[in-house]
């Protein structure tokens, strides 16, 4: 029996949630506030996000779907383009190679793998815009927004656990 085009749109709705609440919550922890220095510590939800959703439903955050977010959040970070998507796509490719194991290993583990990761990643990062632009970048924003990131990665594998138990079931 076909779907019915409601059906069709709803498979279409959930296979896009992933990415769609990755790209409203990286616009939304983008948005300008006026307290100072508040961007040095805000954390990467984009990396929560990423980590997550390859760790657990790769089907539905593909490569290119990443490829795509880092590259917009390049554009509304005013980063040297290029540098998100290819520090995420080592995220990735680093974590695609332990998928089995930190999928069913304990969430003590798992936030140690990300712990280490996230600060590759961001080492990875400094190192770059170290290279690439003029001067030395302060390495302090680097460390506070990784511990923010770090300290926060519970809460959102918590949420998004959830939408996957509810909207996304395999």
């Amino acid at each position: 029996m076909n779907p019915t085009f409601w059906q069709r749109i709803d498979g279409l709705a959930r296979t896009a949630c992933p990415f769609t609440i990755t790209l409203l919550l990286m616009i939304t922890f983008l948005v300008p506030l006026q307290i100072p220095n508040l961007s040095e510590v805000i954390p990467s939800v984009l990396l929560i996000s990423v980590f997550y959703w390859t760790l657990y439903r790769p089907d539905l955050m593909p490569i290119w779907a990443v490829f795509g977010l880092a590259f917009v959040h390049d554009l509304l970070t005013g980063i040297l383009l290029g540098i998100g998507p290819f520090i995420l796509l080592l995220f990735c490719l680093a974590l695609n190679g332990q998928r089995k194991f930190l999928a069913s290993t304990s969430f003590s583990v798992l936030w140690v793998s990300f712990f280490t990761l996230s600060s590759l990643a961001f080492t990875l990062k400094w190192i770059l815009i170290y290279l690439l632009e003029s001067g030395t970048p302060d390495f302090r924003p680097v460390l506070f927004q990784n511990l923010t990131t770090v300290a926060v990665y519970p809460a959102f594998s918590w949420i998004f656990s959830l939408i996957q138990r509810s909207l996304l079931k395999s």
